[in-house]
């Protein structure tokens, strides 16, 4: 079946799983926004990269932030995921758990893992930005637990063999 490349891609997309993670900023005002671009580049020196939409409520304050977090969800934070993707919700409101690290930035409890990172580089990449940063601090939270992934529009968990 051929289709149109903007329809090929979305579609060829939905086959890939992606892990899912939230990222926050925000010393003052918390943002946050849920991710399934975050990807390793390098060990030596440790980089981390990630994707935003330049039109996310978000972007104002990660294109300026000295730091960021990446709270990576396990399996159970489904509902956590949904809170964060959805565009304009309150996304720190009374509903959600967060509380501020040691360097004041918004972080989620009962992550897998959870990195802080300082970017190097924000490239615009069309209407999104590809972040590059540096992980400065990792903590991890709960090992033994499973990831999120999300994967053919809808999240799913991994089954070990």
């Amino acid at each position: 079946m051929t289709t149109t490349v903007p329809e090929g891609l979305s579609s060829a997309l939905h086959q890939h799983a992606k892990g899912v993670a939230v990222v926050t900023a925000g010393l003052v005002t918390p943002v946050g926004f849920c991710a399934t671009s975050i990807a390793p580049v390098s060990l030596d020196p440790p980089l981390l990269s990630f994707a935003i939409s330049t039109k996310s409520a978000s972007w104002a304050v990660v294109e300026t932030a000295e730091h960021v977090v990446v709270n990576l969800l396990a399996d159970d934070q489904e509902d956590v995921a949904r809170a964060f993707s959805r565009p304009g919700a309150d996304k720190f409101g009374p509903g959600t758990r967060w509380y501020r690290d040691s360097a004041g930035l918004p972080a989620l409890p009962g992550v897998l893992s959870r990195w802080r990172i300082a970017p190097l580089e924000r490239i615009r990449v069309g209407r999104h930005a590809l972040v590059v940063g540096l992980v400065v601090a990792v903590e991890r939270e709960s090992p033994a637990r499973k990831p999120l992934v999300h994967y053919d529009g809808g999240y799913g968990r991994l089954a070990r063999g």
